[in-house]
C-alpha cells in the first residue's frame, strides 16, 4: 500500500526527502532482518546456512537433519548444475556441517543474473510473478509443501518432520 504512495510523495517531497526515505526504510530492514532470522529454527551443532543474495533458502528439519533447498529469483540462476542436486543437508551423518560444494561452508548457493534459468530443478525458482520476499510474504507454507513432497519423492521418510523448524529465509 505505502509503495503506491511513494512516487507521489517524491514529487512531493524532492530528492533530499527521498534519500531521507530510503535511508529510514533501510535502517528499518536492517533492524528487522535479525529478528526474522529467529523465527527459522536451526540445529545448534549446524552452522546457520546463508541464503543466496537474490533468491532464498526452503529449509525443513526431518528426524534432526536439516534440509534446505536454495532458490533463485527471476532473472537469476544458480553458477553450477543444481539438477541432480535438489537440497543441501546437515546433521549427524554429515558430521554437522552442510553438503555444499560452496567453499566456506555455510553459502549453499549462488544466484548469478542470467536470463535463463536452466541450471536447477524447475522448482528450484521462485515463481515468474513473485520473489522470496514476496513468496515469504503470501505463501511461504507452498513452497514449504512442494519441498516436503519433493523430499518424500527422493525417499525421505518426512514422518518425523519438525514443523515448528520450518522456514524460508531470502537472501539480501
Amino acid at each position: 500500500k505505502y509503495s503506491e504512495c511513494f512516487p507521489e510523495m517524491a514529487k512531493q517531497g524532492g530528492r533530499d526527502s527521498l534519500n531521507h526515505l530510503i535511508w529510514v526504510l533501510q535502517e528499518s530492514l536492517d533492524v528487522l532482518r535479525p529478528i526474522q532470522d529467529k523465527f527459522c529454527k536451526h540445529s545448534p551443532q549446524c552452522p546457520q546456512p546463508l541464503a543466496p543474495k537474490n533468491g532464498g533458502l526452503v529449509c525443513v528439519t526431518i528426524d534432526s537433519v536439516e534440509y534446505c533447498k536454495p532458490m533463485c529469483n527471476k532473472g537469476y540462476d544458480f553458477q553450477f548444475l543444481r539438477r541432480s542436486r535438489l537440497y543441501e543437508t546437515c546433521g549427524n551423518t554429515t558430521g554437522f556441517s552442510w553438503t555444499t560444494q560452496m567453499v566456506g561452508g555455510q553459502a549453499l548457493a549462488v544466484c548469478e543474473p542470467s536470463e535463463t534459468a536452466v541450471s536447477g530443478a524447475e522448482s528450484a525458482y521462485f515463481p515468474a510473478n513473485s520473489s522470496c520476499l514476496h513468496t515469504l510474504a503470501f505463501s511461504e507454507p507452498k513452497q514449504l509443501n512442494i519441498f516436503l513432497k519433493e523430499l518424500a519423492e527422493q525417499g525421505v521418510d518426512i514422518s518425523n518432520h519438525d514443523k515448528q523448524a520450518d522456514c524460508l529465509m531470502c537472501g539480501y
